[in-house]
């Protein structure tokens, strides 16, 4: 099995990509939203809020020469603290459904990849990770085993891509991305990152 930082590169490699600069995209700007700031852009989807508080720079500071620097390496140590240890994911077992809600927290923030997953469980939907919601998740994998998770945890991601299209009509443009990207986590699913994971 994968490790989390093996992971965190293989969903970066495979999914951020290198550079973008599309305004549409809130990531992309020093103030964090559209509009907000400088359009300075993501590489290997890490913004420019992120790079800062890596590198311990002010944000401001931020150009798209920066954004252009950033390693694979970097990304993938941003993605570990920030969307694996610091919401504490490594309190669920790790399995190929937790890398999933990691992947998940990178898109959507880590505090919404636990509601979501509290949801999915019938727990509190703080956003907090603790040990009620840590042994929800240890007891539904342990009594219906890893696949069947994977695909309730694949039904309510979509759900709630389907919800924020609902309420924005104008992300209906990153739909077709976002349904590959959860459906990727899944056995079935034909690019083999499944088996990739568990060798």
């Amino acid at each position: 099995m994968k490790t989390p930082f093996e992971q965190a590169v293989r969903y970066i490699t495979r999914w951020e990509g290198v550079y973008s600069g599309d305004p549409a995209d809130n990531g992309n700007w020093t103030g964090g939203k559209r509009g907000a700031g400088q359009l300075v852009g993501s590489q290997y989807g890490v913004t420019p809020a992120a790079i800062a508080g890596l590198r311990g720079i002010p944000v401001g500071s931020v150009t798209v020469e920066t954004i252009r620097s950033i390693t694979l390496e970097e990304a993938a140590k941003l993605a570990l603290e920030n969307y694996y240890l610091r919401p504490r994911l490594d309190m669920l077992p790790w399995n190929a459904v937790t890398a999933s809600i990691m992947d998940f927290g990178w898109g959507a923030g880590p505090v919404q990849a636990i509601k979501l997953l509290q949801r999915m469980l019938d727990t509190a939907d703080d956003g907090i990770m603790g040990p009620a919601t840590a042994g929800a998740f240890r007891g539904l994998v342990t009594t219906q085993g890893v696949h069947f998770v994977a695909g309730a945890w694949w039904t309510i991601r979509d759900s709630f891509y389907e919800l924020i299209i609902g309420k924005n009509p104008s992300n209906a443009k990153f739909e077709k991305g976002w349904d590959n990207r959860s459906r990727y986590f899944t056995p079935g699913d034909g690019e083999g990152w499944w088996a990739w994971f568990h060798a």
